[in-house]
């Protein structure tokens, strides 16, 4: 009867420290999107305050950049609020550009 206790108590205390895990990664992740956010409110400012001039031979991609973020941000979602648990389209997966410095064609 003793073990059978232990035994259950042991189990009940790995579950509740399963579902502390899991809650921690759910924050974590909510807090990297508050952070993306942040990102894209400074991406904003520097586009603002970017002094680019047509002469200019090379630029920063801010559009590219912004996607990007809504990407990483959109696949943090779909992980913490699945809609359903079917099987991802690889084809429907867009790769991030991770390059943001273009150059003019001349």
């Amino acid at each position: 009867m003793t073990k059978n206790i232990f035994s259950l108590s042991l189990t009940i205390g790995l579950l509740f420290g399963a579902i502390s895990a899991q809650a921690t990664e759910q924050e974590h992740l909510a807090q990297a999107i508050k952070q993306l956010d942040a990102a894209k409110l400074s991406l904003q400012r520097a586009a603002a305050s970017a002094k680019v001039s047509a002469k200019s031979r090379e630029y920063f991609d801010y559009a590219s950049a912004h996607q990007d973020i809504a990407t990483v941000q959109a696949g943090i979602k779909q992980y913490i609020n699945p809609s359903r648990a079917i099987p991802r389209n690889p084809k429907a997966i867009r790769n991030l550009k991770e390059d943001y410095l273009n150059l003019r064609s001349q």
